[in-house]
């Protein structure tokens, strides 16, 4: 067949494994039609954007194909290629799957820089996977590992699997294949062990609907056997909800009996997980799956009484599914009732002692189990004839603004107005900026009126806010710890102001820790860390000699800085609590007990 009329244009993402793909269907058609040429455009999906936060938040499927889906609407480009797994249910107005022109391996693979197979890693591993399904299936087979959220494309994580950050990474077989590195892969994980992502391995070509000539093209690279299997792993994935974050699986086969399935769906939390291995109805095979998809959906989905349907099988072993049955056989993990989401978790609380309180009873109140390490204690600066100036030119309105970047600022302000007799100037002009809500709630509760509260936390984010409000002449109080930066006072005189940075209090290190704790954590039997200051980080590292005996544990912090600083330590960072509150720092360790996934976020910058 010869090519004639306009070059059409191929949408694709940038990523070189989404242009070799593209170009894998473009040589298919140059292979089928005379002097076929097209021009090669590329789409920054949602998915490039953003590389950090986990998938499941930013949306999961579609986070890669939205894009390129409404560059193919607008008439930007007259076809895209995605990799099928990528693609929603929902079908676009307008738009129509052309073409699934090759499936490569479908299967998932692990790279480990120990190269050994997964049963063999190290105890307690920690494995780097952006996608839940993934996660949910690992900790099946090897309940003991610790899932880190990794994003990036295929070449950046597969550096990332030779580091010292990840014992393993697990990703799909198909881009190390498609990109020729097949010699880096460790292990196949086994279809019956490990049910890939539906569609996952295919390539599918989507363009507008009524374009005839160009339909007419990427027909002939069409598989029809590739279609039909992918088009019953996405009525199974209907069946749940096509866009949908809940891990699910599915694989369909020909064989000689007709159409098989391998199903999978796990609950949102990962506790409750449920397989099906069954030969498809063949005068409906798609209706078949969806039904064997809400069967196990059923199955994994609490009942109005709170409690997950009762499964068989045991929850510690990795059970391989049976072989293809001749009656239809569903296979699940128990989850006989919903326990809290930290349920059994050691969780090292490293916060001032009169501080630890509420985080502690939260904890507990989520089923973990605190391990109260104080680090750091906070005191007054004493004297301070610098302060005492500052709070005289406060009550007489001489400030025009006042920063708070933490609780404990606000807290040793107002008791050394109270000390000196003195009160807010609540009838004075004084506008006043508070960073983070935690901070908010402090001024509030002392009947402070707040003024400005930055999106951005951490310093840099408060000068450029404060920057737009014309502060150029003005003069500004800013309290403060003697462990903070110097970023918003530096800042804030570049925008013109003047500003009076005091020392309100003072961060001590603690010099003891209970032996038995050291213990604990020396054998690593602590979970998790929880970091709320870049000083509590360094605090813990001297009580512990180094941060050797932490590196077990997962980390969790409040904020960019106190992320940096446990870095600095040599700690990896697996999650960032979205404001240093109580519930924000609990949401951060459900979050990744739940997922493995960290949450990028901003906290106060010090505390």
């Amino acid at each position: 067949m010869t090519g004639s009329g306009p070059r059409p244009r191929f949408g694709t993402r940038g990523s070189a494994l989404a242009l070799a793909q593209t170009e894998r269907v473009l040589a298919m058609l140059r292979a089928r039609v005379t002097g076929f040429s097209a021009e090669t455009v590329v789409i920054r999906t949602e998915g490039d954007v953003d590389k950090t936060t986990p998938l499941a938040i930013i949306g999961g499927r579609g986070v890669f194909t939205s894009a390129l889906q409404e560059a193919l609407q607008r008439g930007e480009i007259d076809a895209a290629v995605h990799s099928a797994k990528d693609l929603p249910t929902e079908r676009p107005v307008g738009l129509e799957l052309a073409a699934f022109p090759e499936r490569e391996d479908p299967r998932d693979v692990l790279v480990s820089r120990h190269r050994l197979p997964l049963a063999e890693l190290p105890a307690r591993p920690l494995i780097g996977t952006s996608s839940r399904r993934r996660a949910v299936q690992v900790q099946r087979l090897r309940p003991d590992a610790r899932i880190v959220d990794l994003r990036g494309n295929i070449d950046t994580r597969l550096r990332q699997a030779l580091t010292a950050d990840f014992d393993a990474i697990v990703l799909a077989a198909a881009g190390v294949r498609r990109m020729g590195w097949d010699a880096r892969i460790t292990e196949l994980l086994p279809l019956d062990q490990f049910v890939p992502s539906p569609g996952q391995g295919a390539l599918a070509v989507e363009a507008r609907t009524g374009d005839d000539a160009l339909g007419g093209l990427l027909a002939l690279v069409n598989d029809a056997a590739i279609a039909h299997a992918v088009g019953i792993e996405r009525a199974f994935l209907r069946a749940v909800g096509g866009g949908c974050t809940k891990p699910i699986g599915a694989h369909v086969t020909e064989v000689a009996e007709g159409w098989r399935l391998l199903g999978m769906i796990a609950a949102d939390d990962g506790a409750g997980i449920a397989f099906a291995d069954e030969m498809l109805d063949l005068a409906d095979p798609a209706a078949h799956a969806t039904a064997i998809a809400r069967e196990l959906l059923a199955r994994v989905t609490p009942t109005p009484a709170g409690r997950l349907e009762p499964a068989l099988g045991s929850p510690q072993e990795a059970m391989p599914l049976p072989p293809t049955p001749a009656v239809a056989t569903v296979i699940s993990l128990p989850v006989i009732t919903a326990v809290p989401a930290l349920a059994g978790v050691r969780v090292l609380v490293t916060r001032p002692r009169a501080r630890a309180a509420p985080l502690v009873d939260a904890l507990r109140a989520e089923g973990a189990v605190p391990v109260e390490v104080p680090t750091i204690r906070i005191e007054d600066t004493g004297e301070s004839a610098a302060l005492d100036r500052a709070l005289a030119a406060l009550v007489v309105g001489d400030y025009d603004w006042v920063v708070f970047t933490s609780v404990n600022a606000v807290e040793r302000l107002l008791d050394r107005l109270r000390r000196r007799g003195q009160g807010w100037p609540l009838g004075r002009a004084v506008r006043v900026v508070a960073v983070g809500r935690v901070t908010a709630a402090a001024l509030e509760a002392a009947a402070i009126a707040v003024d400005l509260i930055p999106k951005e936390t951490e310093g840099e984010g408060v000068v450029t806010i404060m920057a737009r409000h014309y502060i150029a002449g003005q003069r500004v109080l800013y309290p403060k710890g003697d462990q903070a930066r110097n970023v918003i006072p530096v800042g804030l005189r570049r925008a013109g102001a003047t500003v009076d940075a005091v020392e309100v209090y003072r961060t001590v290190p603690e010099r003891v820790i209970d032996p038995a704790i050291r213990d604990q954590i020396s054998r690593g039997e602590v979970d998790v860390v929880t970091f709320a200051s870049p000083s509590s980080v360094r605090g813990l590292t001297m009580l512990l000699g180094g941060a050797a005996g932490l590196a077990r544990m997962d980390v969790i912090c409040v904020g960019a800085v106190t992320a940096d600083a446990a870095r600095a330590q040599g700690l990896a960072v697996h999650g960032i609590a979205r404001d240093a509150s109580v519930a924000g720092i609990v949401a951060a360790l459900v979050a990744r007990r739940a997922a493995g996934a960290a949450i990028p976020a901003k906290g106060d910058p010090d505390e």
